[in-house]
């Protein structure tokens, strides 16, 4: 039996840059498969519940991203959920965020 990837969706900021990044290949070379692609142009409030709302919908493992930028508002909410994919790096669900001295 051949074992199915982990399901992601993909996070796509109408308002951000992704410097042509294929989110396709982003999840497939981290061993996810794409079911679903959120397009935002949303605040970070209205951003989480959508995207929260989206993991769960489809059982998401990870949430993929075209560069972090398109992630950074909403990167805590993300992580609540399921793991935050990148070009360049990936955060795993729980990750702790560094806290930011004001």
């Amino acid at each position: 039996m051949v074992e199915e990837q982990p399901r992601a969706i993909a996070l796509i900021r109408r308002d951000a840059h992704g410097d042509g990044v294929d989110v396709y290949k982003v999840a497939e070379h981290h061993g996810y498969r794409i079911v679903w692609t959120v397009r935002l142009d949303t605040g970070p409030l209205a951003s989480a519940l959508i995207v929260a709302g989206a993991i769960m919908e489809h059982a998401a493992a990870a949430v993929v991203v075209p560069s972090f930028e398109h992630a950074d508002s909403v990167r805590h909410a993300i992580t609540e959920h399921a793991a935050l994919v990148t070009p360049m790096c990936v955060y795993p669900r729980g990750h702790r965020w560094p806290v930011v001295q004001l």
